[in-house]
């Protein structure tokens, strides 16, 4: 089946999965949702898992673009994107993380958000706010002052400066270290008040380029009732090799009902019977009311399992 993404377009990590389907020359359905709740159709379909991006592929969901990244190498039969094994997947954990709240201070900054803003009415700028409040009840989003995220982006693009020239982070050929930094400068480079900011760094802004130049792939649109249909449609695909590592479970078992939940923010538990723990991914099959079974993964970075 075609790979679904459900997203909206000034979302930063759904940038990072649209280019990434341009770089490995997938086709794709692009589901926009609007950039606040309520999503309707996706619901039922995540089990209320709340961050963007969420790829779909029939019955089977994933959420946190670590998963859907390592799901998309899969399926392209690209044995490269993890070529360079530790040291990328940790610049790409530094990326998702550090780097991407300080470019989130950045653009959350007033000059940065009244800009960002500027064509929104006042009730959908305080929806906007409501709704982000809601997504980060105890674990802020932004955790990092104005000035010190305005002192670390500039060391950041520093580092980032020296150590590009011509090729990617690590080479030649693209590792997913590239397009968890990309999706985080394209947050910036995107803000009016703060895409002046990358103007002194030639060698960023011709990395970005480079990046830019994947595209997006091709993809058809796809309305959210229409990808609601296919995942009540469709039985869910199990994973290969589906086990329970017991050094991650400890007492939890395969089979067990258990809850999935970010340990950052956007912490609302999503239930389900435990089908799949090692340490790169975790899965859960909920039978939903709406939508019959639905197999849901998630990363193991990020996320914590408990009995439910």
């Amino acid at each position: 089946m075609t790979p679904i993404l459900h997203h909206y377009p000034p979302s930063l990590f759904s940038e990072k999965i649209r280019v990434l389907f341009g770089y490995l020359r997938l086709e794709w359905q692009s589901v926009i949702i609007p950039p606040i709740m309520p999503r309707p159709f996706l619901m039922p379909l995540s089990g209320g898992y709340r961050k963007t991006p969420i790829m779909q592929i029939g019955a089977n969901v994933y959420c946190d673009t670590q998963v859907i990244c390592r799901a998309l190498a899969r399926i392209a039969g690209n044995s490269t994107l993890y070529a360079a094994g530790f040291p990328a997947e940790r610049v790409a954990q530094w990326a998702d993380s550090d780097l991407f709240r300080t470019v989130v201070a950045l653009n959350f900054r007033e000059s940065a958000i009244t800009a960002q803003m500027s064509q929104l009415s006042p009730e959908a700028v305080a929806a906007f706010q409501k709704d982000r409040a809601e997504l980060s009840a105890g674990a802020p989003i932004v955790g990092v002052p104005p000035t010190a995220a305005e002192a670390h982006f500039q060391e950041y693009l520093q580092s980032l400066e020296s150590s590009l020239e011509g090729g990617f982070l690590f080479g030649e050929v693209p590792s997913i270290a590239d397009f968890s930094v990309y999706h985080c400068l394209w947050f910036v480079d995107g803000n009016p008040v703060n895409k002046s900011m990358l103007a002194d760094w030639p060698n960023v802004r011709d990395y970005m380029e480079r990046v830019r130049r994947f595209g997006h792939g091709r993809f058809t649109e796809l309305s959210a009732e229409a990808a609601h249909g296919i995942g009540k449609r469709a039985e869910p695909v199990p994973p290969d090799h589906a086990r329970v590592d017991a050094r991650l479970a400890l007492t939890l078992k395969a089979g067990q009902n258990v809850a999935v939940s970010a340990t950052d923010y956007g912490r609302n538990p999503i239930a389900g019977s435990l089908i799949k723990w090692t340490a790169e991914e975790i899965v859960i099959l909920r039978k939903d009311a709406e939508v019959g079974n639905i197999m849901v993964h998630f990363p193991n970075t990020g996320f914590s399992v408990s009995a439910a």
